[in-house]
């Protein structure tokens, strides 16, 4: 299964945020269990963030494929005119 871009966008920012915590484990500024806290926070952080992100594009993506309230459905006979290869006659203009 592929990865889609939040989940890869959030793995990367994960990693990223990692850096810190390993920079002090390896300078010696903090202990492995405190290190391992450190990166079991991030862990939850970076999944609770990448899943509100998903569910934002996710609710995007459905918004903007909905069809406005405000706009009527279009007219089948326009529809049929149109598909036949006639163009559609402009408001105010007689049809000869």
């Amino acid at each position: 299964m592929k990865a889609g871009p939040v989940r890869r966008a959030a793995g990367a920012v994960g990693l990223l945020a990692l850096v810190p915590t390993s920079g002090m484990l390896v300078a010696g500024n903090i202990t492995l269990q405190v290190a391992a806290v450190r990166a079991a926070v991030t862990l939850v952080s970076v999944l609770m963030l990448a899943r509100a992100a998903t569910w934002g594009v996710g609710w995007l993506a459905d918004s903007a494929q909905r069809r406005p309230a405000g706009h009527p459905e279009p007219d089948p006979a326009g529809a049929a005119a149109q598909a036949a290869g006639s163009p559609p006659a402009a408001e105010g203009v007689a049809v000869r």
